[in-house]
């Protein structure tokens, strides 16, 4: 565990880059094997892209810094029972994934907020009063579609990639992903019809 945690204290921000080393399937092999080296690489390759999730999930940087370092925990814990070594990264970001759905559920929806400028210009109503209004919606959305919003749209990742990174397949994903534009759309509407805009 200590060289986990050494791995990403020195590293927590470098991006990680598996196209001049090992594969991930041969750095499996090798953490297996004692070699506490290859699990540093496994760490150092996907390290940022789990702390982007994590922080676009809770939006607060302790909170994701401490996501990060338990999912790479509680991976190196469990890496004698990873089924396909080729895809250690999209099983790690489903540990990170469900640890921050665990955290939300913890917390209010008042304490989870979303930075506006994060969003995608192409919401209802344009503009930064519209774009502040998508943040607060997307916050208010139960966490498994709130992270299918995060995977998909504020990563830009492809349906497979989104979907194997939450475990789940493409069609569920393109049904969360569907209830929860239903559900911003609804809010958007709400709001709209409140504000006396027809």
């Amino acid at each position: 565990m200590t060289a986990i945690t050494r791995a990403l204290d020195s590293s927590l921000y470098s991006v990680g880059n598996g196209a001049n080393g090992p594969s991930d399937a041969a750095l499996v092999a090798q953490a297996r094997q004692g070699d506490p080296s290859a699990f540093d690489e496994i760490v150092r390759r996907h390290q940022t892209r789990i702390y982007n999730l994590a922080y676009r999930m809770l939006r607060n940087r302790e909170d994701a810094e401490d996501i990060t370092q338990e999912a790479f925990l509680r991976a190196f814990e469990s890496l004698p029972r990873l089924r396909d070594r080729a895809a250690v990264g999209a099983w790690i970001s489903r540990i990170a994934a469900n640890l921050c759905v665990n955290r939300l559920r913890s917390r209010t929806h008042s304490e989870v907020p979303v930075d506006p400028a994060e969003l995608q210009p192409d919401l209802p109503g344009g503009g930064v009063d519209a774009a502040a209004e998508a943040g607060q919606a997307v916050d208010s959305l139960p966490p498994r579609y709130k992270l299918a919003i995060v995977a998909f749209y504020l990563e830009g990742r492809s349906y497979d990639d989104a979907a194997r990174s939450l475990g789940i397949s493409v069609g569920a994903l393109k049904t969360r992903l569907y209830r929860a534009r239903s559900m911003l759309r609804d809010s958007f509407r709400e709001s709209a019809d409140e504000g006396g805009v027809k």
